[in-house]
């Protein structure tokens, strides 16, 4: 009986800078200042790990990635990708819409007088 083997793609040189850059612009539009504190806050990731993302250029790792993805969802996943499926990248729009309804929602409850 033969051994079966998982094959796992690496991601040369290139397209792990590619990545790194990606997902450092993602972060960073995102949460444009304190990027490593709010990031950490939301992915259980240490702020000293992604502050070495953000000013080293250091890539994640691809445990620390599926983190940032579970946090931040098909919208980051399509930043990073090139060319994403139609799938993904209508999954990534729904996420933006829905994010922005809520943002919207605050703003009125604000101008309402029911916020803060």
């Amino acid at each position: 009986m033969g051994k079966s083997h998982l094959v796992v793609a690496q991601l040369g040189d290139a397209e792990r800078t590619t990545v790194q850059e990606r997902t450092t612009a993602f972060l960073r539009q995102v949460y444009p200042t304190k990027t490593a504190e709010n990031v950490a806050a939301d992915t259980g990731i240490s702020a000293n790990t992604i502050a070495k993302w953000l000013d080293r250029g250091s890539a994640p790792t691809s445990w620390a990635f599926l983190r940032l993805l579970t946090a931040y969802g098909p919208e980051l996943a399509c930043a990073v990708m090139t060319d994403p499926p139609a799938w993904l990248d209508r999954a990534a729009r729904e996420e933006q819409a829905r994010r922005l309804r809520c943002e919207i929602a605050d703003l009125q409850a604000r101008l309402d007088g029911a916020g803060p």
